[in-house]
């Protein structure tokens, strides 16, 4: 799910799995999603890097994983939880 507004969405109705932010990601809304009980990543890059990274030609503030499919993206939370895979 892309965009601030959904993301924080996701993440207070507990429907994402994990939360992936820009550094250019809008402070009030960073600082929402730092204080939600979910794994929440900060990409070391800006929204229209994250954008490029998720396929899309515009910027890409804020994304919520829901479904991870066959991805390994959620080695991302266990990277944050410090766990071992």
């Amino acid at each position: 799910m892309l965009g601030s507004n959904r993301t924080v969405e996701a993440g207070l109705s507990g429907e994402a799995k994990l939360i992936i932010y820009a550094l250019d990601c809008p402070a009030g809304v960073r600082m929402q999603l730092e204080t939600m009980d979910l794994p929440v990543y900060g990409y070391q890059g800006m929204g229209k890097d994250l954008g490029s990274a998720c396929g899309k030609p515009f910027s890409v503030a804020a994304l919520a994983i829901i479904e991870p499919g066959d991805s390994e993206i959620m080695a991302l939370q266990r990277e944050i939880r410090g766990v071992e895979a």
